[in-house]
């Protein structure tokens, strides 16, 4: 995530919750123990999503 990219365009509030490490979608605390995978830690960093927020916007990887 861009934090300046995000906060130009009015999303400075994504930007302090992740800052807090709590997810965007649920607001949950993120585990970061919970990522199944680097790709799924990656993706937390693009977008704020824990595991199973991840989970249930993309499917998992037995939905593939």
């Amino acid at each position: 995530m861009n934090k300046r990219i995000m906060q130009a365009v009015g999303l400075g509030d994504h930007v302090a919750k992740v800052e807090q490490g709590l997810c965007l979608f649920c607001n949950e605390p993120i585990d970061q123990a919970a990522f199944r995978d680097e790709l799924s830690r990656r993706e937390f960093r693009i977008s704020g999503l824990c595991q199973k927020c991840q989970d249930d916007t993309f499917g998992t990887p037995a939905d593939a």
